[in-house]
């Protein structure tokens, strides 16, 4: 019981890494260059604010219920906009791999052929045992490239938390200007649902009764 229970603190910490790492990489976008002597790699896209007409089911507000907005300075706000559109965009792709997993769907042939370890083998593992079935080399191959993505978007000048600055747009900026405030807020919303998405289905699975009339597709069967 120690070494199992040793086994699953141990894969909750890989998955939490890659979580925390992947939360600040994902906003992560090449911008287009003006010219080849181009020096700039900033974008020109607008940060959503999170107020007006977009945004009815919080009265057109900021949905700030502590008043923790109030507390920074442009800078900060800036921060945890951008905070908060990394980790809704991880969420997203984190649902689609939740979804994946408790389902089994998997690739062919061997995720490393020098330890015979196969993606069907991982496909029919738990996702709190999946991480731990990654070989080692694999899992620090994430951990580099996540953080190589991470350290080339601290260099895009301006910094996505001063005047200018932005995380990037996932190519939204090339859609009609009229349309981009919405697909801003489409981003926002779906990111906090995905959000909650992931909470429910961790609950779920761990915690069997404490999501009521979750569909048996979200959760480990």
């Amino acid at each position: 019981p120690t070494l199992e229970l040793n086994s699953i603190v141990l894969n909750m910490i890989r998955v939490a890494i890659i979580a925390l790492l992947a939360s600040v990489a994902s906003g992560f976008i090449a911008a287009p260059l003006s010219s080849p002597s181009a020096t700039s790699l900033s974008s020109s896209v607008t940060p959503i604010t999170n107020t007006g007409n977009l945004f009815p089911e919080t009265g057109k507000q900021v949905w700030d219920p502590l008043g923790l907005m109030k507390r920074l300075d442009d800078k900060g706000v800036a921060w945890f906009r951008a905070a908060e559109l990394k980790h809704g965009r991880v969420a997203m792709m984190a649902n689609l791999g939740w979804l994946a997993q408790v389902n089994h769907f998997h690739f062919g042939g061997d995720i490393s052929p020098s330890t015979s370890t196969s993606f069907e083998s991982i496909a029919n593992a738990s996702p709190f045992d999946a991480i731990g079935m990654i070989p080692d080399a694999g899992f620090y191959q994430i951990l580099f490239v996540i953080g190589a993505v991470e350290g080339y978007q601290e260099m895009i000048q301006p910094h996505y938390t001063l005047p200018g600055g932005s995380i990037g747009d996932l190519g939204a900026a090339r859609c009609n200007p009229e349309a981009l405030p919405r697909m801003q807020a489409v981003e926002v919303k779906n990111g906090r649902l995905a959000m909650l998405g992931m909470a429910s289905y961790i609950a779920a699975a761990t915690i069997p009764g404490s999501v009521p009339n979750i569909p048996s597709f979200f959760i480990p069967h």
